[in-house]
């Protein structure tokens, strides 16, 4: 039986574009891709991966309360953390350059930091990583320091046995 727009419409749905794509190794799904498992569709692009490097990671981003209070300090307002999470995409940067960017962040009353999910390339996406990202200041866009951290932001050690 040919396929018709089926198939097309599962193919859509994959991903509208390359920038979409994402290996498990740059979601931080690796830990799931079976070294012993026999032979399986994407097997050697995987491994050759695995071998090299993702080319992107994801990562969590500590905003610097000194450098976002500042941004806002210049229009003569306290600093405007939101109050719901947010869900957009926002560029991140480092030296000028867009190095990727963040798909969420809020404000964590638990850790008292303004934290963000984003995808980085290599080699920003290194913990410790200082990077400037995005921010919206009365219409106005800005840059506040973050630093790349390792997810989870928040791993306590009693929750593991």
């Amino acid at each position: 039986m040919a396929r018709g727009w089926e198939s097309k419409a599962v193919e859509d749905q994959i991903a509208a574009s390359e920038e979409r794509k994402s290996s498990p190794f740059e979601i931080n799904l690796g830990w799931a891709v079976s070294r012993a498992k026999g032979p399986y569709n994407g097997r050697r692009a995987l491994e050759a991966e695995r071998a090299r490097g993702p080319a992107w990671g994801f990562v969590g981003l500590e905003v610097e309360w000194e450098s976002f209070e500042r941004l806002f300090r210049a229009h003569g307002l306290p600093p405007q953390i939101p109050e719901v999470a947010w869900r957009t995409s926002v560029p991140v940067f480092r030296n000028e350059a867009q190095v990727g960017y963040a798909t969420s962040g809020c404000w964590s009353p638990l850790l008292k930091s303004y934290l963000a999910l984003a995808h980085l390339r290599a080699p920003y996406f290194e913990p410790g990583t200082p990077v400037r990202m995005e921010i919206t200041v009365e219409h106005r866009r800005r840059q506040a320091d973050a630093i790349v951290r390792r997810l989870p932001f928040f791993d306590p050690g009693r929750k593991k046995s």
